[in-house]
C-alpha cells in the first residue's frame, strides 16, 4: 500500500511539473560543455494582450507565462504533445519574450526545437501551439552561436500558416549591449528533412 501511495504521489508531481527554462546569460561565458545561443522568436501578427490574453491572479505566477513562448528543446527530435501541456516535455525549454532577442546557455550539441506553446488564458488552459521540426548545429570551437529569428505567421483562427527563419544579425549587437560580436558564429536554424 505504501509503495502504491509513493507511486501515485510521484505521478502527481510529474503531472504538475512546471517547464524549466534554459539559463539566461548576459555574457559569452559558456563552460567547456556549453554554448551561448542568441536568437529571437516572433509571431505575425503579434498577440494583442488586451483582447487575446486573459490574466487572473494565481499562485503559479502567470505573468511569467503570458507574453512568452516556451519552446521545447532537446538532443533528439521529439514532437511535443499538443492535446495537453506535458511539463516533462519542457524540462529544457527555451523561454523567450515575443519579439525580444534572447541569450541562453545550452549543451554543446545539435539541438532540436520540438515545438512550442504560449498561454492565452492560464485559468482556462487556453494555449496556442507552435510546430517544431527545426534544429541548429554548434560549429567546432564556437563559444556562442546566432540561430536567427524564428518567425511564425498565423491566421485569424490562430492556425500557424507559415514558419520562416531570418538572418537579423543586428539582434546580436542588441543583446550583447556593446560587447564584441566577433566571437559569435552564425548557425541558422534549419528544417528537418
Amino acid at each position: 500500500m505504501k509503495a502504491l501511495l509513493i507511486a501515485a504521489f510521484a505521478l502527481l508531481l510529474q503531472a504538475c511539473a512546471m517547464p524549466q527554462a534554459l539559463p539566461e546569460t548576459t555574457a559569452l561565458d559558456a563552460g567547456a560543455n556549453e554554448v551561448v545561443v542568441i536568437g529571437k522568436i516572433e509571431l505575425v501578427p503579434p498577440l494583442d494582450p488586451k483582447f487575446e490574453q486573459r490574466s487572473h491572479w494565481n499562485v503559479v505566477g502567470e505573468k511569467r507565462l503570458l507574453g512568452r513562448i516556451w519552446m521545447s528543446t532537446g538532443a533528439e527530435y521529439r514532437p511535443i504533445t499538443t492535446s495537453q501541456l506535458e511539463g516533462s516535455e519542457f524540462q529544457r525549454s527555451l523561454e523567450a519574450q515575443w519579439g525580444v532577442p534572447f541569450m541562453v546557455k545550452t549543451a554543446r550539441q545539435r539541438t532540436y526545437l520540438n515545438g512550442g506553446v504560449t498561454h492565452l488564458d492560464v485559468l482556462r488552459q487556453e494555449r496556442l501551439w507552435f510546430p517544431g521540426g527545426l534544429y541548429f548545429d554548434v560549429p567546432a570551437g564556437a563559444r556562442a552561436v546566432y540561430v536567427g529569428t524564428l518567425r511564425y505567421h498565423r491566421n485569424d483562427f490562430n492556425a500557424i500558416t507559415r514558419v520562416e527563419v531570418l538572418d537579423e544579425r543586428r539582434d546580436v549587437a542588441a543583446v550583447l549591449k556593446g560587447a564584441s560580436a566577433a566571437d559569435v558564429r552564425t548557425s541558422l536554424l534549419q528544417r528537418l528533412r
